[in-house]
């Protein structure tokens, strides 16, 4: 059940029970902000010291807007960076256990059983986030699992157009069922208020192409994990809550195997969370298809596939503004790291994401989706523009979604429109208009081109800058409207 910081939303959920019942779940809760706390980062940082491992984790979320944590142990669901039955401890294969898990293990402070209790301690609600099929055992050889040198079989494998040779098949039942008993261990040990499956590390998760004729199978997973956080709800008074990511619109989900339609209309999930570093998100569509179900849409708002890492904070409000404006029931943010010191501008953010009026009157950008479809994403990024190459004669039409309205309440004293691009050889080379309004040529500086405008030439929603070029040959990297008071 989640904590006493959120709202009440929705009718709840029509769960089922294994003999076909259905029967009423309590409502899911709304919450402002979901930090997503990746283990691994703010475990190496602690150099072996308890209390700053439960700093680090823990940096930023108190006395913030954050109502919840899911929280990663660091290894990604192959190996276990915590007193497992199922997985063997990351390092195990090779000999290199850190001598820190040793320790927090032999003298009783199992690293899910510590944060459960700290974080319930801070009124947090806290998720054991399961990367279902994280392949950075790719490259980091502790994260390599026995299970994987014995049954090679089991992986996707090489030659294929996309993935990582280390991803399992989820095709093959003994995968599916391997995954399936660790959720069932943690659930059994840990006092975890729900359970956040990771789908986005990450696809495939069968061979390549093969992946929607097999989606029926990730499906029945999920009935499989429904009925068992279920029945742990029963046990234990209270409901345990199930939350999904999945890519950042329905036709990448179909394509990846994810058939959140089913999911939804079934009452599988709880929580749907959207992309995973992706600017523009759909999430108009997803609240769309959730309508009268209960089941809560949140963006996840992450810099790094779309190459602003780490998150500009400007750009982190104006993505925040964005998803409010398209209804999120939330924000979900992922891989950020407050504990770190080039990174301690994300604790204020913590305190400003969390709604649209606390974040009236920041400094703000609001940029065009860029990126690329990635072996790790293989479906990701598909409506992005960003990055394109233009010749002499040739044109371009750049969506950047606004979600505040510039008139009101305070006037910006900056806005200007940021274009970076490659080979500009002069600023009249190239000819622009924002929603029809043809601009005038702005300041050059190297690859910048920096415009200012008048708040009647941006409008609250989606924008659109038309690019042409006269001559010549330039790739456009970034189109940026910045804001600032």
């Amino acid at each position: 059940m989640m904590g006493t910081k959120w709202e009440l939303k929705g009718e709840g959920n029509m769960h089922k029970s294994a003999d076909g019942a259905q029967e009423k779940g309590l409502a899911v809760k709304r919450c402002r902000l979901i930090f997503n706390c990746d283990g691994f980062g703010v475990f190496k940082d602690a150099h072996g010291d308890l209390y700053r491992w439960i700093h680090n984790v823990f940096t930023g979320l108190e006395d913030s807007q954050v109502e919840a944590l899911l929280w990663c142990d660091g290894a990604g669901g192959n190996t276990a960076y915590y007193d497992s039955q199922v997985l063997e401890l990351t390092g195990q294969r090779i000999g290199q256990v850190s001598p820190f898990l040793r320790r927090l293990i032999d003298e009783g402070n199992d690293p899910p059983q510590v944060i459960v209790r700290q974080a319930k301690k801070r009124g947090l609600d806290i998720f054991y986030s399961f990367r279902l099929n994280d392949t950075h055992d790719d490259f980091m050889p502790e994260e390599y699992p026995t299970f994987k040198e014995e049954h090679p079989e089991w992986l996707i494998g090489e030659g294929h157009p996309y993935g990582v040779r280390t991803a399992l098949n989820f095709a093959i039942p003994e995968v599916r069922q391997l995954k399936f008993a660790v959720i069932e261990e943690v659930f059994r040990k840990y006092d975890f208020d729900g359970l956040e499956v990771d789908f986005l590390r990450s696809p495939p998760y069968f061979i390549p192409g093969e992946e929607p004729q097999n989606a029926s199978l990730l499906t029945q997973f999920l009935r499989e994990v429904r009925e068992h956080l279920r029945k742990r709800g029963v046990e234990r008074g209270r409901s345990v809550e199930l939350a999904a990511r999945v890519d950042e619109n329905l036709e990448a989900c179909r394509l990846d195997g994810f058939d959140v339609q089913t999911w939804v209309k079934e009452g599988l999930v709880d929580i749907l969370i959207l992309g995973s570093g992706a600017i523009d998100i759909a999430i108009e569509e997803f609240k769309e298809l959730a309508k009268g179900t209960g089941v809560l849409i949140y963006p996840c708002l992450y810099g790094w596939p779309s190459k602003y890492v780490p998150i500009p904070a400007e750009l982190a409000r104006g993505l925040a503004a964005n998803y409010w404006y398209q209804g999120a029931d939330g924000i979900y943010t992922f891989n950020w790291f407050p504990h770190e010191a080039n990174k301690k501008y994300q604790i204020e953010l913590l305190n400003e994401i969390g709604d649209l009026q606390s974040l009236t009157g920041k400094p703000m950008m609001f940029a065009a989706d860029r990126g690329r479809p990635q072996r790790e994403y293989p479906h990701n990024w598909m409506k992005a523009v960003l990055p394109v190459t233009l010749k002499a004669g040739e044109e371009v039409s750049v969506p950047v979604m606004v979600g505040i309205d510039l008139t009101k309440p305070r006037l910006p004293r900056v806005l200007g429109l940021r274009i970076e691009c490659e080979g500009l050889p002069h600023a009249d080379a190239l000819k622009i208009q924002l929603n029809r309004n043809r601009l005038p040529e702005g300041i050059h500086s190297g690859s910048r081109l920096t415009i200012p405008l008048s708040i009647n030439e941006v409008i609250l929603g989606r924008n659109q800058v038309n690019l042409a070029l006269v001559n010549g040959e330039i790739t456009v990297m970034a189109v940026e409207i910045h804001v600032g008071y």
